[in-house]
């Protein structure tokens, strides 16, 4: 595959679900001698390398911003803010992102998008001839002018953001992947154990802090066509009880998996990440739920 053909994920926020069906099909429309792309649906745990907000919302605009878009990671607005007749042009023209009415055909939303991927390079290949990390870390959450959050929710932020590293436990019809991701996580000294079926995982998320330490993310092959995926991830959960932190789970799905994001919250999963992830993806999402800095 080609350089210029490279699938970049992209995140849509602050659209309305057929908004996001019509953007996501012009996303695949992609013309054959540009750019490739991919819609990151709203559970996936992969970090995005563009990002295209509904500018007439300004609670997208405040999401955002809490996404720190810049050159490598660049953002597109479609649609003017809604502001009141004094600022609406003011405030379009303020915002540091390219915009586009909406709704805008496909030809101007591919020809921007290219131009977005252009800036990307170029500021990658700058940090990487500077010998800097590619982009510094997002705030998890977004921030509003006025700030009404109780101090509390602040102080148990603070509390939730602490390292918490642990094992990671792989849910596979095989142990290569889970031997694949203790090679990865190496460095960090985080072990990685095996799981084929549900009596097994669950077995080795009560046993692990006895053996190794506890399990703090679970990674589950939703391919395998004997295991629930949500079932086990409600059990999982609940297994921990109220005294030991449940493990964060991340279901592991195929472009063509039927994927449930009702079953999914309601079950508790973390997310979800794409097969094939990529070894940064990967890596990047294990250390974000285990907050490794």
């Amino acid at each position: 595959m080609s350089a210029d053909k490279f699938p970049f994920a992209v995140r849509l926020i602050g659209f309305a679900e057929a908004q996001e069906e019509a953007l996501a099909a012009a996303l695949k429309r992609a013309p054959h001698h540009g750019p490739a792309y991919f819609f990151l649906p709203g559970d996936s745990l992969q970090e995005p390398d563009l990002l295209i907000a509904n500018g007439a919302e300004l609670k997208s605009l405040a999401v955002l911003a809490a996404l720190n878009p810049g050159d490598v990671r660049p953002a597109l607005l479609l649609g003017a803010p809604q502001a009141g007749p004094e600022q609406g042009a003011g405030l379009l023209t303020a915002l540091p992102y390219p915009s586009l009415p909406m709704p805008c055909d496909d030809d101007s939303l591919h020809a921007e998008l290219a131009r977005l991927v252009e800036r990307r390079a170029e500021a990658l290949a700058r940090l990487a001839g500077a010998g800097l990390p590619p982009l510094a870390e997002r705030r998890a959450r977004e921030r509003l002018d006025f700030d009404l959050t109780d101090p509390s929710e602040y102080a148990a932020m603070r509390t939730t953001g602490q390292d918490r590293r642990g094992a990671v436990l792989v849910v596979d019809r095989n142990a290569r992947f889970s031997q694949h991701v203790a090679k990865l996580l190496k460095p960090w000294a985080i072990p990685a154990l095996w799981a084929s079926d549900e009596p097994s995982a669950l077995a080795a998320c009560a046993d692990a802090p006895q053996m190794l330490a506890p399990v703090a993310v679970v990674l589950i092959n939703t391919s395998l066509a004997e295991i629930d995926p949500y079932l086990l991830c409600a059990a999982l959960r609940e297994q921990a009880g109220a005294d030991v932190r449940a493990p964060d789970v991340v279901l592991l799905v195929s472009r063509d998996y039927a994927y449930d994001s009702a079953r999914a919250r309601a079950a508790g999963a973390a997310g979800l990440l794409n097969k094939p992830v990529s070894d940064p993806t990967l890596r990047a999402a294990i250390k974000r739920l285990m907050r490794i800095a």
